[in-house]
């Protein structure tokens, strides 16, 4: 468990790291968590549904594999919050809160004017003819 602590700092920050070390971080988080978990390669290859080939190169940072596959990964060792967190709900737009209360707060919707008819004026003094 103590390695799992330490991976979890150290993965922290990427903002520099190469896509290389990125991956090994990666890879060294499953496989402590297998191991704190008493998982073989072989047990969570198939509680993931992935063959152990795949899981053994996620694991030694060999591959870039797909999101879907690492949510199958973190979900076998009961880390799905943590790919969770990956996704937050998205913040609602200010516009569209505004649009939906207006919906439902039972404000007539706006009136406009009817256009007055237009009437005969003259430039200077009022001709009566």
């Amino acid at each position: 468990m103590l390695i799992y602590v330490i991976m979890k700092e150290d993965m922290k920050g990427f903002k520099g790291l190469g896509e290389k070390n990125i991956l090994q971080l990666i890879g060294e988080s499953i496989k402590g968590s297998r191991i704190a978990s008493n998982l073989t390669l072989i047990e969570l290859a198939d509680k993931s549904e992935i063959s152990k080939t795949t899981l053994s190169r996620i694991e030694n940072g060999k591959i870039n594999t797909t999101i879907l596959v690492l949510i199958r990964i973190f979900t076998a060792l009961g880390r799905e919050k943590e790919i969770q967190s990956l996704f937050p709900q998205p913040f609602e737009s200010p516009i569209l809160r505004s649009k939906q209360e207006k919906k439902t707060s039972g404000l007539p919707k706006r009136v406009r004017k009817t256009k007055k008819e237009k009437s005969d004026w003259f430039w200077g003094e009022n001709n009566n003819e």
